[in-house]
């Protein structure tokens, strides 16, 4: 049986972690050019050891009354612009880059390639999805959508992921509106890019389904070698995630939203790496109140890939916050091992007049890393697109890219914003592991912000079991055991430096040596370190996200 576990965390902590720090940021120049709809981090395109960065405008002025809307990658590294596309380069092509996805090398270059929407708004086919060569930047090919009315690929439009066998990424693409037998069934398209054909197509059985309304691909999760497919439709309200065969696009399970609830799977789908230890890719969803109601909140779901049991929840902190929205699996932002997850309250009230603060949750105990609020005065939906698992600063880290495409600037209404941020842990662990048997050394280095040089500092350390310490409105990421009693009271001698005081710089070392042999009954146990800043009357002040290190044979 797995065990159900809901996190409530508590408004107005202070958040364990590190800096949060915005490297980058672009603003749109002109009226409502909505920069930042999409921010896409690539990877390095270009060999520099930089991801680079696709930003969309789809509302940009082109200099003619229409259309209009305008692509641009960015160097990781210049912040140059490397390409430019805009509606004026395609015809048939009224707004482009509402949706913009990475999608694999699908030309087998060696390059991984991305794909963009482009609207057509006076005469079908309405929509198209270009494909294009991460390498130079050509079009691989043009997909069209089918006639009539269509949302083709503006709410889904997914890659990566081989689906038929072939060793090549295949695409896929949503169409939640597709009405070809009822009406609003819904269409999700897999097309095999050797030809640019579909592999198959699936049609919602039921008017207004709605199929397709998010999209994710999943490692296989019926063990029949094929990678498969996870979409939602919005049928009465509640919602229902669809977990659909790569093979042939047939139903493998069903998860029915919960009255009461709805638009379970609406707003975005993320898979994670296997947390249940059943080797199979997890995902991460959200579930949101009636929205008609006031002071309700939103949970951010975690569930099985491999047959869709609930296993997680997060309930969001703020009510009537919009919370969560566009979940996305960012890479391990704290460099603990485990993927974590960003995603946002889109609607939630921040300081100076802002709207909108983006979560980052630590993918092995769901504990809150992070909570980025939006610019004061200019930030409007901050967080409405989210991007992470590449390294844009070249630094070896993954980076977060946060979209704000209302976002007004200077006066401009709805110029947009594109957001690049970096994450500095204040506790860092040059090892993972130590072996028991022949044993080993870890070194911890504590950077802390510059205000607190000359503060007392002190170490604590647990076994890896949930939960958290609050002492007032400070959050520490440990639970309280016998060992953090101990090493807190009267620190052992096998752990040296785990209190002191910060330098000028707000730097301190501590080491653990584990004698060999003396930890063999503690093998397999994880021991979780925490570094605290102090105040004058021996309060803790600030504390570090948790670093992991695992006691082996």
């Amino acid at each position: 049986m797995t065990l159900l576990l809901l996190f409530t965390l508590i408004p107005g902590l202070q958040q364990p972690g590190g800096k949060w720090i915005k490297e980058h940021e672009i603003h749109g120049s002109s009226l409502r050019e909505e920069l930042g709809r999409q921010i896409v981090l690539l990877g390095d395109l270009d060999g520099d050891q930089h991801s680079e960065v696709l930003v969309a405008s789809p509302g940009a002025d082109l200099g003619v009354s229409f259309p209009f809307g305008k692509v641009r990658i960015f160097s990781g590294a210049t912040q140059d612009v490397l390409f430019e596309t805009t509606s004026l380069d395609f015809s048939n092509a009224s707004v482009i880059g509402i949706s913009s996805r990475r999608v694999g090398d699908v030309d087998q270059d060696g390059v991984e390639d991305f794909a963009c929407l482009a609207r057509q708004l006076v005469s079908e086919p309405f929509a198209s999805v270009i494909v294009f060569s991460g390498a130079n930047f050509s079009t691989i090919t043009r997909i069209f959508s089918p006639m009539g009315n269509t949302s083709f690929a503006s709410r889904g439009l997914e890659g990566r992921v081989d689906l038929s066998g072939d060793g090549i990424p295949d695409l896929v693409i949503s169409d939640p509106v597709y009405s070809e037998s009822l009406n609003h069934q819904g269409a999700i398209f897999a097309y095999d890019p050797t030809t640019w054909q579909p592999l198959w197509v699936v049609e919602g059985n039921l008017a207004w389904l709605q199929i397709g309304q998010s999209l994710a691909c999943i490692q296989d999760i019926n063990n029949d070698g094929y990678n498969d497919v996870l979409t939602s439709g919005s049928y009465e309200s509640e919602g229902s995630i669809h977990a659909l065969s790569g093979k042939d696009g047939s139903e493998i399970y069903r998860i029915d939203g919960i009255p009461g609830w709805i638009d379970l799977g609406i707003f975005g789908i993320a898979t994670i790496p296997d947390i249940t230890g059943d080797g199979v890719e997890d995902f991460v969803t959200n579930m949101s109140p009636l929205f008609w109601l006031t002071y309700q909140f939103g949970f951010l779901n975690i569930y099985s890939g491999a047959d869709g049991t609930l296993i997680h929840q997060i309930q969001g902190e703020v009510p009537d916050s919009g919370f969560p929205y566009a979940a996305t699996n960012i890479g391990d932002i704290n460099q603990d091992g485990y993927d974590d997850i960003a995603t946002s309250a889109i609607y939630q009230q921040t300081p100076g007049d802002g709207s909108g603060v983006v979560y980052v949750y630590s993918g092995r105990d769901w504990q809150v890393l992070a909570r980025i609020p939006g610019p004061p005065k200019q930030s409007w939906l901050f967080g409405a697109a989210l991007s992470g698992s590449e390294d844009v600063s070249g630094d070896g880290h993954v980076n977060l890219g946060i979209g704000d495409f209302p976002s007004n600037y200077k006066g401009i209404i709805a110029a947009g914003a594109a957001y690049i941020y970096s994450f500095e842990p204040f506790l860092r662990a040059s090892a993972k592991q130590v072996s028991a048997s022949s044993g080993g050394q870890v070194d911890f280095d504590l950077q802390f912000p510059l205000e607190d040089a000359g503060k007392e500092y002190r170490m604590l350390v647990s076994t890896d079991l949930p939960g958290s310490i609050v002492l007032g409105k400070m959050e520490i990421p440990l639970e309280h055991t016998p060992l953090t009693w101990a090493v807190a009271h009267n620190p052992p001698n096998w752990f040296t430096g785990s209190r002191g005081t910060l330098d000028a710089n707000a730097h301190a070392t501590a080491t653990a040596v584990f004698p060999a042999n003396k930890f063999a009954s503690h093998v397999g146990t994880t021991l979780k370190f925490v570094a605290l800043t102090m105040r004058p009357i021996r309060k803790p002040d600030r504390s570090s996200a948790a670093v992991y290190v695992e006691i082996v044979p």
